[in-house]
């Protein structure tokens, strides 16, 4: 792909391509993949995520997400009184951490890691011939408008609810697992909570940018060819749920 042609190749502010990839993505990801940031909208969605772990964390307890989160599973039911103590006072101890290790470095190895395996399929299968730069600057503007929708419509059911009914696991109604009951299975949570409108909305966003990205590349073509690696996490994930969920 020649970045000096066309007019999609004029140049392009970062606020452009900021801004550009919630109301015309088509218009900016050309430019993106040669001239992007990558590590911009990275920084936003992990400065983002810290404010919203801070806020839950303010705003719910420990012993409530442990509630919700321990009160159907089998395992933990089964352990006496003494043991189920033990098991709380650990987590106690490592769950606000956890929360912000994850909102630190979250976004970082879900960049590198999918940035990487795409640019495996696109160029192992389409012959794309892109360079690892341009999958990350792809993927991480990708990650943007999700993101940021998601992380606001968190925080705004954050504070709508009673502490003790908020589930950061299932707070948005996008999901299907969201609509499961409790005492679901582990491995069916993990399956439902896949097909996620966000999740959708961000391999959408992909698809226009590799698209851009290859010639002769369609988004129904490059659509379907996230959705090889995509499928193929489900699989594990659920897997793993069905063996020690």
């Amino acid at each position: 792909m020649n970045p000096e042609s066309g007019p999609e190749s004029q140049p392009v502010s970062e606020l452009q391509r900021l801004t550009g990839v919630f109301h015309s993505p088509a218009s900016v990801f050309a430019n993106i993949v040669q001239a992007g940031r990558w590590w911009i909208p990275l920084l936003i969605l992990t400065v983002l995520a810290v404010v919203m772990i801070s806020a839950v964390q303010s705003r719910v307890t420990v012993d409530q997400m442990l509630a919700r989160a321990l009160d159907n599973n089998e395992q933990f039911q089964q352990l006496s009184a003494e043991q189920k103590e033990a098991a709380l006072s650990s987590q106690r101890k490592i769950i606000p951490y956890a929360m912000y290790g994850g909102a630190l470095f979250g976004n970082v190895v879900i960049l590198l890691v999918v940035a990487g395996a795409l640019l495996f399929v696109f160029n192992l299968l389409m012959d794309g011939k892109l360079k690892y730069k341009n999958s990350l600057n792809i993927c991480a503007y990708s990650m943007l408008p999700p993101g940021i929708v998601g992380a606001l419509a968190m925080l705004m059911v954050l504070y709508l609810k009673p502490p003790e009914e908020f589930d950061i696991q299932t707070a948005l109604a996008f999901n299907a697992g969201a609509f499961l009951p409790n005492s679901a299975s582990a491995w069916l949570k993990a399956l439902a909570g896949s097909f996620d409108l966000f999740t959708v909305w961000n391999i959408f966003l992909m698809a226009i940018g590799f698209s851009r990205a290859i010639p002769k590349m369609t988004t129904g073509k490059a659509f379907g060819a996230i959705l090889i690696p995509w499928i193929v996490w489900v699989l594990l994930k659920t897997g793993w749920a069905a063996m020690f969920g």
